[in-house]
């Protein structure tokens, strides 16, 4: 929680003994930790102090697959803060939150690869989006994890842990243009009252893994999102490595570029280029495209 310019090269960052009650702090927390150069950060889910109700901790875990550093932790004097701890039904929210992280590694490991390139914050303010929408900048509810995700925190609606922050029954400013709404497990399971809403930016084509039981199962199977452009147009790009060791310095690697396009009412997805030496860890790939 506390290091040197450069320590981001090496750890992971939290944003210190958070209270249970600042959910919806740990969103701009958590932003400007990336904007100060700190990319893989997140808060303690839950919190770290402070006793936490069944429906809170719902909100709070459904926000887990979109802190690029996530982990459940709090002090050892607290209640527990296992998700079947709090009955079937924030059990579920739970499952269907992690499910929904593992789908999305492939995305957030991309994230990381670029990140770990050029410095640029995984979890992503909106102003990103369009620096030249001035609205955008006062947002800090939604955010963009990378470029091409659009989160909107469920607990935004219920204006329930609001009562302290200004921006209190104010209305999303949201970046313009055909974002489309998708859904990552299902849409019964995530429109639960807890999960974020999720939407894709236009010309986006968002790679997605299968759903795991931990980040070290292979997953075999790539589905590619692809939410076209007004000229019909989207692009993405896949990385892949070991996962572990220092092989990807010798080539050990794998960047896949993708474009797709609109062809006779057609969608058609090509490999762009690719780069690195390594073979694809993905035997399946299929496609979903948003309208």
């Amino acid at each position: 929680r506390a290091n040197y310019l450069g320590g981001q090269r090496y750890a992971a960052t939290w944003t210190g003994d958070n209270h249970s009650k600042f959910l919806e702090m740990s969103v701009p927390m958590s932003l400007n930790l990336g904007l100060s150069g700190q990319p893989f950060n997140g808060p303690d889910i839950g919190g770290f102090y402070g006793k936490v109700k069944p429906e809170l901790f719902g909100q709070w875990i459904a926000m887990a697959p979109f802190y690029p550093f996530a982990r459940v932790h709090t002090d050892v004097t607290n209640p527990p803060r296992e998700p079947w701890a709090f009955g079937d039904k924030i059990e579920q929210v739970a499952r269907t939150a992690l499910e929904r992280r593992y789908r999305l590694l492939p995305y957030l490991y991309t994230l990381s690869y670029q990140s770990s390139l050029h410095g640029d914050p995984i979890m992503q303010p909106l102003f990103f989006a369009d620096p030249s929408d001035l609205k955008l900048r006062e947002e800090e509810r939604a955010f963009l994890l990378g470029s091409d995700l659009l989160v909107i925190p469920n607990w935004n609606s219920l204006n329930k842990w609001s009562k302290n922050y200004f921006w209190k029954n104010k209305p999303l400013s949201l970046p313009q243009g055909k974002w489309r709404e998708i859904f990552l497990i299902s849409k019964d399971l995530e429109k639960d009252g807890y999960q974020a809403t999720l939407q894709l930016r236009p010309g986006a084509i968002l790679p997605l893994g299968e759903v795991i039981q931990h980040s070290g199962e292979p997953s075999s199977k790539l589905t590619l999102m692809v939410n076209l452009d007004d000229q019909g147009k989207a692009s993405g790009t896949l990385y892949e490595d070991a996962g572990d060791r220092f092989d990807y310095l010798a080539g050990d690697y794998l960047i896949t570029h993708y474009r797709a396009s609109l062809e006779e009412g057609k969608l058609r997805v090509d490999i762009n280029h690719q780069e690195g030496n390594r073979k694809s860890a993905f035997q399946e790939t299929c496609v979903e495209w948003c309208q």
